[in-house]
């Protein structure tokens, strides 16, 4: 938005925090990488690319800081003699034109000290100088920078924690093998399968081959012998169960 001049002062940070701007956008544009890297080593179960995205967690983290130290280094000591110094000697006519333009102001004390001329700014306008909302808006804009760098800082680090914890946990089989809980496999599910195969194989449902009764009858020999061994079920298992 900045880049863009789509919010009002936007040339005011461009032209006095030109070097915190491309600080920003350097830090923004590393930080959307390093997200992407992560993001794809997720979805392809990539250990390699995952490092990687570990790795990147460190620059990152690296720009961030740099935008918080420049920000509240610029904010906290002597802002307005950095402001004066700036304004006289680093600030060309058109960034001054900028300003003045934005802040609605002319000149840096006054009209008559250092003003670019346009059709607002002259000798005679009734414009005050830019030193008051210059100095003003830079000490808003800088606190809002450095407070929000450092308020993610810890945030990040977080991050960085979890990176290096989960690296060693990451395999081939990463992500696989988790079975949704509705298609789970239940102890209810076991016995209803367990009678359906009891039906196909001639078994009663409701006794178990250990309820039914042997009915016995004399051999020639004079022994008894089990009516079910000329019927008998073969063995079944499923899962783990016996039948």
């Amino acid at each position: 938005m900045t880049w863009f001049r789509t919010w009002d002062h936007a040339d005011v940070m461009y032209i006095a925090d030109n070097d915190i701007l491309v600080l920003i956008t350097l830090a923004g544009s590393l930080l959307v990488f390093t997200s992407l890297v992560g993001l794809f080593g997720v979805l392809l179960n990539s250990r390699p690319i995952l490092a990687v995205y570990t790795f990147l967690l460190w620059p990152a983290f690296l720009s961030l800081v740099a935008i918080g130290y420049v920000a509240y280094k610029r904010a906290t000591f002597s802002l307005d003699r950095k402001l004066n110094l700036s304004w006289s000697q680093y600030y060309t006519p058109l960034g001054r034109l900028f300003i003045q333009d934005s802040l609605r102001c002319c000149g840096f004390y006054s009209v008559l000290h250092e003003a670019t001329p346009s059709k607002r700014c002259y000798p005679r306008s009734s414009l005050p100088g830019c030193k008051g909302k210059l100095y003003r808006f830079e000490r808003a804009n800088l606190a809002l920078v450095w407070s929000t760098v450092f308020s993610l800082v810890p945030l990040h680090l977080l991050n960085v924690l979890i990176a290096l914890l989960c690296s060693n946990h990451v395999m081939e089989t990463f992500g696989m093998g988790i079975t949704p809980k509705r298609y789970r496999l239940t102890s209810r599910d076991v016995k209803m399968d367990a009678k359906k195969l009891m039906r196909r194989t001639g078994l009663g449902v409701d006794a178990e081959p250990s309820e039914q009764r042997p009915s016995t009858r004399v051999s020639a020999s004079g022994g008894h012998q089990d009516d079910r061994d000329e019927d008998r079920v073969p063995f079944l298992s499923y899962e783990g169960h016996q039948y």
